[in-house]
């Protein structure tokens, strides 16, 4: 595994420097802070739409641009190493698409007044436009231990190595904090690996945000099944190394959990920490219009770091996924690049197969009105209604069905139908409830 830790490397432009900032022989200058799908829709959008000018691309890390959802996959021997990386683990893109990468030390400042970008190594810019595309780093607890060599976090290709080196020497227990999705995946992993394996969480079900109790608890019979451990509606309070591993202590009393090895998956939380929030508008995230610009003119945000709009509830929320990421860096690029467009929201949804199962979450599962189910053999399939209109969906081993609901949901909210027109009728005459929402749909 040595040789993976060293494998990155990004191709490096020197630029002529006049005192703190570099002047360059152009009149239009792109920063893109941040190198990940959402960067690289970004600058290719701008080269295909075109944008001549420079463009300088500063990244933390000295890796090419890689996908973090497929790192519990090289784990697990699913992937080799080279899958992490959707355009390839060299600086060929980067030479195609003529980006200036300064690689290896992260930014520590943004002036959005003095349009001015500083990175650790010293390195100022000057930039006309900007995208912040910085992404998001998982996020651990303020509790005692948690700084232990025997816990693990799961987001980086560092993350993943380490891991990997770990399960080479065949432990015996995991103990997994977060029912995520990430969590679920490594679950996965460990079992696959032969380990015992224990799930805990201080929500009271999996998936605590994406799947309705209900069928949680289906979810979670199918683990206790596999024999996977189940601690939920219990929060882990302080970490203590033993000879052999870690105790885990829950709650105010002495109940623990002994493990091998730790690993924290309870979510992630935005890199915006040298945006001057005095400036720059920041929530969870940096929040941004549907061209993704911020309060700024001309200063950008997508991906993790972007806190766009639910087009269910109208809030804004930041969303994890590679395809919101991915749609929201093109469309600031073509906007830097004077082509236009949109990126107008998005509905929360979440697809994950794991240990034999699949799950689908989309839209809200909580605060409906209505709820009907279905449970055919091993599918169970959950439609929540809210005032006569689809917000919600349930499927367990029934993904194929997930497009359909996505769209029954998106066409009435894109075409700005009221809440309450085109309700899909609650008919009984048909078995599936999925076929009378394609057939609603098609009507529209």
């Amino acid at each position: 595994m040595a040789s993976e830790r060293d494998r990155g490397a990004l191709v490096r432009t020197t630029l002529e420097r006049t005192g703190d900032v570099i002047h360059q022989p152009h009149t239009s200058t792109v920063a893109i802070i941040g190198n990940g799908c959402a960067s690289a829709e970004c600058f290719r959008a701008l080269r295909e739409n075109g944008y001549r000018g420079e463009i300088d691309l500063f990244a933390d890390t000295t890796w090419p641009i890689y996908n973090p959802m497929l790192t519990t996959y090289y784990v697990a021997g699913k992937i080799g190493f080279d899958g992490l990386f959707p355009f390839g683990n060299n600086g060929r893109l980067y030479e195609r698409y003529r980006v200036n990468v300064h690689s290896g030390s992260p930014v520590v400042s943004l002036d959005a007044e003095e349009r001015t970008i500083v990175n650790r190594a010293g390195l100022a810019l000057r930039y006309d436009q900007c995208l912040i595309a910085s992404g998001a780093s998982p996020f651990m607890p303020p509790i005692e231990g948690i700084g232990s060599d025997r816990v693990y976090t799961m987001r980086t290709i560092e993350d993943a190595v380490r891991l990997r080196e770990a399960l080479a020497l065949k432990p015996r227990k995991a103990l997994v904090v977060g029912a995520s999705m990430v969590g679920i995946k490594l679950v996965e992993c460990f079992h696959q690996a032969g380990m015992a394996v224990c799930l805990a969480d201080l929500a009271e079900h999996v998936f605590p945000t994406a799947a309705h109790p209900e069928c949680a608890a289906l979810i979670e019979e199918r683990l206790a099944e596999k024999g996977v451990q189940l601690r939920l509606g219990a929060g882990i309070r302080k970490i203590t190394e033993t000879r052999e591993g870690i105790r885990a202590y829950f709650g105010d009393g002495d109940q623990y959990e002994e493990a091998d090895m730790l690993a924290v998956c309870i979510g992630v939380r935005a890199n915006a920490a040298f945006v001057d929030r005095t400036q720059v508008a920041v929530d969870q995230g940096i929040l941004v219009d549907e061209q993704m610009q911020t309060n700024y003119p001309g200063l950008y945000a997508a991906g993790d770091v972007a806190q766009g709009k639910d087009l269910l509830t109208g809030e804004q929320h930041v969303v994890g996924s590679l395809a919101n990421a991915r749609y929201q860096g093109r469309t600031a690029g073509r906007n830097m690049a004077g082509a236009g467009g949109t990126s107008p929201g998005y509905i929360p949804n979440c697809i994950t197969h794991f240990m034999g199962t699949d799950f689908v979450g989309i839209g809200s599962v909580s605060g409906y009105s209505r709820m009907e189910k279905r449970s055919d053999g091993g599918q169970f399939i959950q439609l929540f209604w809210q005032d006569g209109l689809l917000v919600g969906a349930n499927l367990l081993d029934a993904f194929t069905e997930a497009g359909v609901v996505k769209n029954a949901l998106l066409k009435r909210l894109v075409q700005g139908m009221p809440p309450t027109s085109h309700a899909i009728p609650l008919c009984v005459a048909r078995d599936s409830l999925v076929e009378r929402v394609l057939m609603e749909v098609e009507r529209l």
